[in-house]
Parts: structure tokens; C-alpha cells; sequence
């Protein structure tokens, strides 16, 4: 059954009027009709079923008849902070860690970072980055959505980090001597993943990291790009961790 976002609330027994992006793919991609049965969620962890009650060139009006809670979050709360990098591979990475399970993607523009915005542009690629996250959403069945953040300097955000942040930290460095399996982990710990651009992190914006209690790890005898470390690493995660069995 299609699924599609909707952003406002939604209750059982009442006439929705689907979001415009939404009702566009619906009329002129999946060509829904009148009776259809479809499922709408807004990021509150449930799915309303609904049915189709009229369309017109623009609009669809759903009546919802029925509300499910949807338990399929991951039980880790992880946080990707990634390098940017270019639009397609935010795109893809965004994409599949969404799929994964990820909790908050924070970009990080580092040193060698090779994708700058400018800051008239920042919002509106903001709002690309989490239509991205919704469409994933959409498809692999989640019912919360990943939070996209606000694009930070490494070095600033290395320096607002608390020392009572109890999360376990973890920087993805090639060079690294320690592996997953050398991580103590406590099943009550958030997890924030720190990953690096095309030209990896500088010697500087590394030192930085680890005093700033970010653990050095590698992944494999092999150095991943910037958009392959990202779902190979929560893949591990969620696997050792997670709910990927």
C-alpha cells in the first residue's frame, strides 16, 4: 500500500487534504484513484489508514478510518555527523542511513571539504536534505523522521561538545588501531559518528577530535569514501548493536 508524508496532524475519522508534493506524485506518478486505500504518517511513530474520497487536478482528500503504532525505530539513538560533500552524495548518504535507522544527521564542513553553501543557500538545501529523508521514510516503512541539522565547523562543534556528554564517540580514521571490536559500548549510550570529507580529516581537525573524547576507529584493511563509510559503519552498528540480525 502507498505511503505518503503529510505534514500536519492527523486523526481517525476526519477528511484530509494531502500535502501538495504528496497529492502530485499520488495523481500523476502512482495514478491514484478514487477508493483507493492508502496510509499517510507525520512523523508522530504512527500510520493512518485512509481511503481515497475525491480528486481533483491538484488535490486528493483522504478519509482516515484507522491509526497504527509502527515499531520498527532502531533501538540505537545515533547521530551521523558527515562531512559534506557533494549534492548527489548527501543525497545518497542521507538516503541510506535513513533506511538504516539513523537518529540526527548533522553536516560538518571541515578543512578539506570540497562542497561549501553559501549561507543564502543553506535553508533551501535544508529542506532538499529532509524531503530526501521523508521520501526514504516513505519507502522503507519508518513512521519518525531523521532530524537533518543545521551545517556546523567541525571546530566549533568539537568545542561545544560537554564533558557529560556520556555518548560513545567514535571517528572514522584509517589509520586507526582500533576496530568495533576493541569498543566498549553501554546499551544505554547514545552514539555519535563523526565522518570525514573526500580528502579525510587534517592532523589538526583529528587531535581535536580525540580530545574532545572522539575514539579513532577503522573499518577494514580498505579506506571507504565519504559516502560508503557512513552505511558500512551503522550497518556494523546496527548489527552488533542494533536491530540488523
Amino acid at each position: 500500500m502507498n505511503r505518503f508524508y503529510h505534514s500536519k496532524p492527523i486523526n481517525i475519522n476526519e477528511n484530509i487534504v494531502m500535502d501538495d508534493f504528496a497529492a502530485h506524485h499520488a495523481i500523476k506518478v502512482l495514478r491514484i484513484k478514487n477508493d483507493d486505500k492508502l496510509i499517510l504518517f507525520n512523523g508522530d511513530g504512527s500510520d493512518y489508514h485512509g481511503q481515497v474520497i475525491n480528486i481533483n487536478k491538484k488535490n486528493i482528500e483522504v478519509l482516515i478510518n484507522s491509526k497504527k503504532i509502527i515499531n520498527n525505530e532502531s533501538n540505537l539513538n545515533v547521530t551521523l555527523l558527515q562531512a559534506l560533500t557533494s549534492n548527489d552524495k548527501m543525497d545518497w548518504i542521507i538516503q541510506k542511513t535513513t533506511e538504516l535507522g539513523i537518529n540526527n544527521i548533522q553536516p560538518i564542513i571541515c578543512e578539506r571539504s570540497i562542497v561549501k553553501i553559501k549561507n543564502d543557500k543553506i535553508k533551501k538545501r535544508l529542506f532538499h536534505w529532509q524531503q530526501v529523508s521523508i521520501a526514504a521514510c516513505e519507502q522503507c516503512g519508518r513512521s519518525k523522521i531523521p532530524k537533518i541539522i543545521m551545517p556546523e565547523h567541525i571546530n566549533k562543534y568539537l568545542e561545544q561538545i560537554s564533558s557529560s556528554d556520556s555518548s560513545l564517540k567514535i571517528i572514522l580514521s584509517p589509520t586507526a588501531k582500533k576496530t568495533i571490536n576493541d569498543i566498549h559500548y553501554n546499551s544505554e549510550q547514545n552514539i555519535k559518528v563523526l565522518i570525514g570529507p573526500e580528502g579525510d580529516f587534517s592532523d589538526q581537525e583529528l587531535e581535536l577530535a580525540i580530545k574532545n573524547y572522539f575514539i579513532p576507529v577503522r573499518i577494514g584493511p580498505r579506506i571507504l569514501r565519504t559516502e560508503t563509510a557512513p552505511i558500512s559503519i551503522l550497518s556494523i552498528l546496527q548489527n552488533r548493536y542494533g536491530d540488523i540480525v
